[in-house]
């Protein structure tokens, strides 16, 4: 009989200790992204290098560590370019703020700095997460506000 609840403990445990897992995961895919602040920093003729701020929030009650995170932002479905976002830790329950250079093709770009409709603008990506000792790719999409991609845009 010792045995047998020794067994029914540590399946107990395993259970448990899955059930915590699975619900962080699904706290890391519900992370919330958004751009703080999107500021062009550099263009010649063919493309402009901004310095974007991107703000994630944990919802997890464990400190998310996020590795390097390659990004694409689009405009009206035409890739307008990509972005690097380096290794970083979230707080749990916390939210922390990070920069990440991004190169735009100005071609796609121009084609909507002068008029005053705001286009369908997303950022996608995949984050590489450390969870528990685990590594998880999760994808994420972002669709900016109005007026984050009316100031991404105009680059102000």
């Amino acid at each position: 009989m010792e045995r047998r609840s020794k067994v029914i403990i540590i399946v107990g445990i395993i259970a448990a200790v899955a059930l915590f897992g699975y619900s962080q995961y699904l706290s890391a895919t519900n992370l919330s992204i958004s751009i703080l602040q999107s500021k062009a920093i550099q263009k010649n003729d063919n493309n402009s290098l901004y310095n974007m701020t991107l703000q994630f929030k944990n919802p997890s009650v464990l400190p998310l560590t996020v590795g390097k995170t390659d990004f694409v932002i689009s405009i009206n479905n035409e890739n307008l370019g990509t972005g690097t976002l380096q290794p970083l830790v979230i707080p749990p329950m916390g939210k922390i703020a990070s920069q990440a250079p991004f190169l735009a093709d100005n071609t796609i770009l121009h084609k909507y700095d002068t008029t005053d409709n705001v286009p369908n603008i997303k950022l996608t990506g995949t984050s590489e997460y450390g969870i528990m000792g685990m590594t998880v790719n999760v994808p994420f999409t972002y669709y900016p506000t109005q007026q984050e991609a009316r100031e991404f845009i105009h680059g102000s």
